[in-house]
């Protein structure tokens, strides 16, 4: 994509951002994102906008949205891809993924519903910036989610949350009425075989009531569950342990060499995808 295609994209885009201060609504002003009340965000030669400024949370690094951009593309997760694809209801006009990475998820669901258009919101400016890149129809910002979703109110006609934090309430006043919020989560055999020999964090045992607990006012309507096996060679084994929150507290070399000692290696891909609604 252009520079000049990315600015399109995120001018679209305003329809539904906001300034993540106030909730006022956002105009481009050259090389910024300016609100009514006098907030003023950079927009990044990359055609992104910066809504986290200031922002305490600790995205994804640099390493780590590569390994997540990198193993995504070898469709080791294609199958869950479509699932989340498939999950957006046909008349959705407008889709946010919150905690994108980069927006490999969005542009599986906006292949499929070509008349939608995106926006990726992520707290890593690596992961943003590829995620400008994602789709022509998806714009991109960084955000800091846990606090406040930089959207509008009842913008939203569906949300994708794929292995990211989860916010009932939040999630409640961006989507519109009828909204959907799809939802991917671990289950406790998904990447077992990885936690002996490279220490990866386990899923906690009472994930699927967290999950009710943290959705709620929205309530859950449906709900598939998918596992597979997957073969996934030594590059692929270091970068589906890196690109998570392990990647943040591992020793990327000794995660590296692990891998190339264990060589291929069968795992399983066990997934729970749920929609929720408003």
């Amino acid at each position: 994509m252009t520079a000049s295609e990315r600015l399109a994209a995120l001018d679209a885009a305003l329809a539904v951002l906001a300034c993540p201060v106030c909730l006022r609504p956002l105009e481009r002003d050259g090389g910024a994102l300016r609100c009514g009340a006098g907030h003023a965000f950079d927009v990044a030669r990359q055609g992104y906008a910066a809504l986290a400024t200031g922002s305490a949370v600790p995205g994804d690094t640099a390493p780590m949205v590569r390994a997540r951009a990198d193993f995504l593309a070898a469709g080791h997760y294609a199958r869950v891809a479509a699932a989340v694809a498939a999950a957006v209801p046909d008349e959705a006009r407008w889709v946010a993924d919150l905690a994108s990475g980069p927006g490999t998820y969005l542009a599986a669901v906006l292949d499929a519903r070509p008349a939608a258009r995106g926006v990726a919101l992520d707290a890593s400016a690596p992961a943003i910036r590829l995620a400008a890149a994602a789709h022509p129809r998806a714009a991109a910002a960084t955000a800091d989610l846990r606090s406040r979703v930089p959207l509008a109110d009842g913008s939203i006609d569906a949300a994708l949350i794929v292995f990211g934090p989860r916010d009932g309430a939040e999630l409640d006043r961006v989507l519109a009425p009828g909204g959907t919020a799809v939802v991917v989560v671990p289950e406790p055999e998904h990447l077992a075989a990885l936690r002996e020999p490279f220490g990866t964090l386990g899923v906690a045992p009472d994930k699927e009531q967290r999950l009710l607990d943290r959705m709620r006012p929205l309530r859950l309507v449906a709900e598939e569950r998918l596992r597979s096996a997957a073969v996934l060679p030594p590059d692929d084994l270091a970068r589906v342990v890196l690109m998570g929150p392990n990647g943040h507290h591992l020793d990327h070399d000794d995660v590296r060499a692990t891998a190339a000692a264990l060589g291929p290696l069968e795992v399983e891909v066990s997934v729970r995808v749920a929609r929720f609604a408003r």
